[in-house]
């Protein structure tokens, strides 16, 4: 008689059942063998620097934009400038910063290593996204290039010397390739707690209590507080998108003003901010006598200021339903 396997015994169910249990086993032998004898991506830690330097020592950052823009920032007398720019101050707390983001970026486990990855990720001198070259004195101390990137805050990097391309925790929008990313915008501002008085045109503010007030309302007149504060802001804290130049020659240029600004400052001191419209219009050119400087600055950017007339900032109380004036708000004229 012929006798009967184990598997011939079973129901075409049961043999089923069987061969999916076997291929969990051999799942589970599977992964257990990676865990003791394969690397552990999940668990890796990664320790070694992507760029080896003392962030310190670094006097000057050469950053390129691949055929595109570019920019130099040095260290002068301990304080970063923008060479291109008459060595405008830069924004060193910002420079600082960006210098150690660079001294944290960490080898994680390695995207690709070949010549034509480096090409199609954009790594190269030839073809990148960002080149950052750190320097001191003549000595380049690191040299990193930014290129495509892989997710969300993360880009391909590679170090000089190092063939390995690397995801870094990195955004290319923190490189800026230009001077005007990394010029200090702060340099003309001046507290509005240090302002005493501010005269432009016919139209003057004095200090009063925490605000200002628009100097000479007469009865039944009251102040637009909102716009007081849009004046206040727009004098205070400058604003100007570019440097165009330094030195008398440049400063020439705004030697007769279309807007003039005259600010007395709480420890007696004076300066003044003048404005010349372009002849093509658009923007201006301005100058602070706190600066040697000549900056730019968009129209729209200082409307408050062309529009700093009394009749914008002084309105008279409406009279009330009973055919007198109404009352003052509190705080009204007082900012």
């Amino acid at each position: 008689m012929q006798r009967l396997t184990f598997m011939q015994h079973l129901t075409p169910m049961q043999r089923f059942t069987h061969i999916l249990v076997a291929l969990l086993g051999a799942q589970l032998l599977l992964a257990l063998a990676l865990s003791f004898g394969g690397p552990d991506h999940a668990s890796f830690q990664a320790t070694e620097p992507l760029l080896t330097f003392d962030a310190s020592a670094v006097d000057r950052i050469d950053i390129d934009e691949g055929g595109a823009n570019s920019v130099s920032l040095a260290k002068r007398d301990g304080a970063w400038v923008v060479p291109s720019m008459a060595d405008f101050p830069a924004d060193g707390p910002r420079v600082t910063a960006f210098l150690s983001k660079l001294a944290s970026l960490k080898k994680g486990w390695a995207a690709a290593t070949s010549a034509e990855a480096a090409e199609r990720f954009k790594v190269t001198d030839d073809a990148h996204v960002r080149r950052i070259v750190l320097r001191k004195g003549e000595a380049t101390v690191g040299e990193l290039w930014l290129g495509t990137a892989p997710s969300f805050r993360q880009v391909h990097a590679r170090a000089g010397g190092d063939s390995n391309i690397y995801n870094a925790a990195f955004s290319i929008y923190e490189v800026g390739a230009r001077g005007e990313d990394w010029m200090n915008r702060n340099v003309l501002s001046i507290p509005d707690d240090k302002i005493a008085s501010i005269s432009i045109g016919g139209l003057k503010l004095d200090r009063k209590d925490k605000g200002f007030a628009v100097a000479g309302l007469a009865e039944g007149e009251t102040q637009k507080d909102a716009e007081v504060w849009k004046l206040l802001r727009a004098i205070s804290y400058p604003v100007f998108e570019a440097v165009q130049g330094k030195g008398p020659e440049a400063l020439a240029k705004v030697k007769e003003p279309d807007i003039e600004v005259s600010i007395k400052k709480t420890d007696g001191t004076d300066f003044t901010l003048k404005y010349k419209k372009e002849a093509a219009g658009g923007a201006y050119l301005f100058t602070s006598s706190a600066s040697d400087y000549l900056f730019r600055v968009g129209e729209p950017a200082i409307q408050p200021l062309a529009a700093a007339k009394r009749e914008n900032l002084v309105e008279a109380k409406k009279p009330d339903s009973s055919g007198g004036q109404a009352t003052e708000k509190p705080g009204a004229s007082g900012g």
